[in-house]
């Protein structure tokens, strides 16, 4: 296989798993927009959290870009960042109680709206955050796979408890399709991975409906609440971003 024939056979199995998100989730997205949409129209943030190595790729991905909202945090749990070490950060995910010390620098309150992000949607972190989310009275969104829940068995280290799953206990849950251990298989290339890219693109639908919802005036949305991040390598993104950044500085700390 020529390396022009190896990126067409990847660039072919990303083009069908997210056609099957787009075919699979128009409802859920469509809840989920509409939750996000309303809480930036009354200038309250929204929270993205990842827990996994891979998982967070995809919540930095989605704070503080271009043509996305500026109400957004990033919920960062340090332990799992696969700059603390990759094998460090399985072992964290994987252990249980630290929920409430991942959520402690964040004041997530009732009726705030979290999208809670994570392939294979069963490891102890994941499952720790949803419920502690819903503890607190908050909304999750979830973003998980099925057929990665599903496969995952009971007993497996990954597993935290046997048949519970994000699916199950998000609010409102975005399937994003992944292949069951993350990877497809690609005539000539073997095994590629495609976890990261379904969650950025599925979080990334999910924020763009909710600023399509704001720009329809479906909800009262304040300039602030309805303000996107513009790119810094065009004339005046500087400028509208530094706007932005005074505004919500006080509120979201990783700006």
């Amino acid at each position: 296989m020529t390396p022009s024939s190896l990126g067409a056979g990847y660039a072919g199995a990303v083009a069908d798993l997210h056609g099957a998100i787009l075919a699979t989730n128009a409802a859920a997205v469509a809840g989920a927009a509409s939750a996000v949409a309303g809480r930036l129209a009354e200038d309250r943030l929204v929270f993205v959290a990842g827990p996994g190595a891979h998982s967070q790729l995809a919540v930095q991905e989605v704070f503080c870009r271009p043509g996305l909202p500026a109400g957004l945090v990033p919920v960062i749990d340090r332990a799992t960042l696969l700059t603390e070490g990759a094998f460090r950060s399985t072992a964290q995910e994987r252990t249980p109680g630290r929920a409430e010390q991942i959520l402690a620098p964040y004041e997530i309150t009732r009726d705030d709206v979290v999208l809670l992000v994570n392939a294979s949607g069963v490891n102890a972190t994941v499952i720790d955050l949803a419920r502690a989310l819903r503890s607190r009275g908050a909304v999750v969104i979830g973003y998980s796979s099925v057929r990665c829940e599903q496969a995952i068995p009971d007993g497996h280290p990954a597993r935290s408890e046997p048949g519970v799953a994000l699916s199950l206990l998000a609010d409102i849950h975005i399937d994003t399709l992944v292949p069951p251990g993350d990877t497809v298989a690609v005539a000539g290339v073997g095994e590629v991975p495609l976890a990261t890219t379904a969650n950025a693109f599925a979080l990334t639908w999910t924020l763009l409906e909710a600023g399509a919802i704001l720009d329809a005036g479906e909800h009262d949305a304040t300039s602030a609440a309805a303000s996107r991040w513009a790119s810094s390598y065009r004339p005046g993104g500087d400028a509208r971003n530094a706007e932005l950044a005074v505004r919500y500085r006080d509120r979201v700390e990783a700006l």
